[in-house]
């Protein structure tokens, strides 16, 4: 599965960041733009612009105080989108159930005009998430992607709640991801044993039911949540270059759920490997190893298919007939 450049709330922010009309959130200084005269006297004053402010958000701890000011100015201590660029930065915050963004613009905090509306996306406090060195995170996702053309970091609510923090490009390259302490996000590899279990660590973590466990070399590894009266299930999963991603979807086969600890990644790769050591798997096969009661015994089994073979195992990896 391959994650799109954006949710549709962060395709909305990017015309926010684009195309929105800045007004003046603060009302300017004004100063006479002549000294007093005697012939002058009667008339207002024309006020003088506001002078821009410089920030360079490149140096340590700039972009998360400019966020931080952004909040302050929005009168709001958690966001729903966060955006910051080489040059500028904009959050988007919930008053009263409605979206609004607040940005720096010309050198100036402002509030502007937002089209992002509010569905229910999580809500998330800015400073959980490491973003003080925006130069190295910038620096670090060119290597990824291969491109700095306009950069611009995100931090929103990408999948029923899940909040990410990424740094993409334009013209687009790929999304690249990063955890909140601003490591990256790790690129799995599902044929090896340690890809393996770091997929599966990401999408149960501390979940004790499931109706359905799948690993594979396409699919990448993924949980079923049990299913409710509709046969509606979520599934969590994680591919190789993007955090896990939550979809719905129904069946009309009902599973019995099991706790996905009797299923270990490193009985997986214990069955690809013995089929390795005879020369019946090599490194670039597709495979995958679905786990389910389908046979409804009560118990669980691994269902695979390495290349254009189909076999069954227990929990253990012992081939069943």
């Amino acid at each position: 599965m391959s994650l799109p450049r954006r949710t549709a709330a962060a395709a909305v922010v990017l015309a926010v960041s684009a195309g929105c009309t800045p007004g003046n959130a603060s009302t300017p200084t004004l100063s006479p733009s002549v000294a007093p005269s005697s012939s002058a006297a009667a008339s207002p004053a024309t006020p003088s612009a506001t002078p821009s402010e410089h920030l360079d958000l490149f140096a340590p701890g700039a972009a998360p105080q400019l966020v931080s000011r952004l909040l302050t100015a929005a009168g709001a201590s958690r966001a729903i989108m966060v955006t910051v660029t080489a040059s500028d930065a904009s959050v988007a915050v919930v008053r009263n159930g409605v979206a609004e963004t607040w940005a720096w613009r010309a050198g100036r905090v402002q509030q502007v005009q937002s089209d992002i509306n509010y569905v229910a996306q999580r809500e998330f406090d800015p400073s959980d998430f490491r973003f003080d060195d925006l130069g190295a995170l910038f620096r670090a996702a060119q290597a990824v992607s291969g491109s700095a053309s306009g950069q611009s970091l995100q931090i929103v609510d990408y999948s029923a709640g899940l909040v990410s923090m990424s740094v993409s490009t334009n013209p687009e390259t790929r999304p690249v991801f990063f955890n909140a302490d601003g490591t990256l996000l790790p690129t799995l590899d599902f044929s090896s044993a340690w890809g393996l279990q770091q997929g599966y660590t990401d999408v149960v973590g501390a979940r004790g039911t499931t109706t359905g466990l799948g690993f594979g070399s396409a699919i990448g590894v993924y949980l079923d949540s049990p299913q409710d009266a509709q046969g509606a299930f979520t599934r969590r999963q994680r591919s190789a270059r993007t955090p896990v991603i939550v979809t719905t979807k129904t069946s009309t086969t009902r599973l019995a759920p099991f706790d996905p600890a009797r299923v270990t990644p490193a009985t997986v790769w214990a069955v690809l490997e013995a089929l390795r050591s005879q020369d019946r798997f090599t490194l670039d096969m597709t495979w995958s190893c679905e786990v389910d009661d389908r046979a409804a015994t009560g118990t669980p089994r691994m269902y695979f298919q390495v290349g254009d073979r189909s076999f069954v195992t227990d929990l253990s990896g012992a081939v069943l007939p």
